[in-house]
């Protein structure tokens, strides 16, 4: 059945053929139709139910969290340093998740890889980049025991990205890419809730194991971001400064 509903979602198979597939399968005809009224929201080209979706403005902060929070999350784990602050500005407002503090980077991370081993939830952190070094033991330790541990970060500016400026590399990912599932800096502060659904959903598909994405602390402070679909975004005009496209 998965590969039918892959199939379907991904537009290679018609709805027709979901249904015939089905029950060539084995399955009774209710059940395929059952099965195609489930997935129906998600198929590719089809509006989805305005009770599945709904469109958040705010800062790229604001749209962190509440991506986090649809999620069903009610904790963050964080380290006590300025990369956070967007998200700790936007948590004002919004009481239903809670910030769980750490002294140190890799102690969030491993707080939160406990976190999902008891709850078996995805343990969320988030830090300042110049911590990654610290995180990245307990990173290790998530991808070998495979628990979904996803773990966000601040990143530097985009007018900065590439400078070797203090307390940054060029290539914050690399160091990481061998003991994540997926990692990712975001350029689109629109896109931030699309990157925050990637990095929990890859690291909560079985086997499981540790996501990490990057934001520039700009586009975390930017305001007045409406969260949209992909196939939504504006094209930026190339007349505009960089920091303002």
């Amino acid at each position: 059945m998965q590969k039918l509903l892959r199939d379907l979602m991904d537009s290679k198979l018609s709805r027709r053929g979901f249904v015939a597939a089905m029950v060539s399968a084995g399955y009774t005809a209710a059940a395929a139709k059952a099965a195609l009224q489930s997935a129906a929201p998600f198929v590719q080209g089809v509006e989805p139910a305005s009770s599945l979706t709904r469109i958040v403005t705010g800062t790229g902060g604001e749209l962190l969290a509440e991506q986090v929070i649809e999620t069903g999350a009610k904790h963050i784990f964080v380290a006590n340093a300025s990369g956070v602050g967007p998200l700790c500005d936007a948590l004002v407002t919004r009481p239903q998740l809670q910030l769980i503090q750490a002294v140190q980077e890799g102690q969030a991370v491993s707080i939160a890889d406990g976190y999902a081993r008891a709850s078996g939830k995805p343990g969320i952190v988030m830090f300042s980049r110049v911590g990654l070094p610290h995180s990245t033991n307990n990173m290790y330790n998530a991808m070998k025991d495979r628990t979904p541990v996803v773990v966000f970060s601040d990143h530097p500016s985009t007018l900065e990205e590439g400078t070797d400026g203090e307390e940054d590399i060029d290539d914050w990912i690399e160091p990481v890419e061998q003991y994540t599932k997926w990692q990712w800096v975001s350029h689109e502060a629109a896109r931030i809730p699309e990157w925050v659904r990637n990095a929990i959903k890859i690291s909560t598909t079985l086997p499981c194991g540790p996501t990490h994405v990057r934001f520039p602390r700009n586009l975390l402070y930017r305001e007045n971001v409406r969260d949209l679909a992909q196939d939504e975004l504006p094209v930026p005009d190339p007349a505009l400064p960089v920091e303002e496209r």
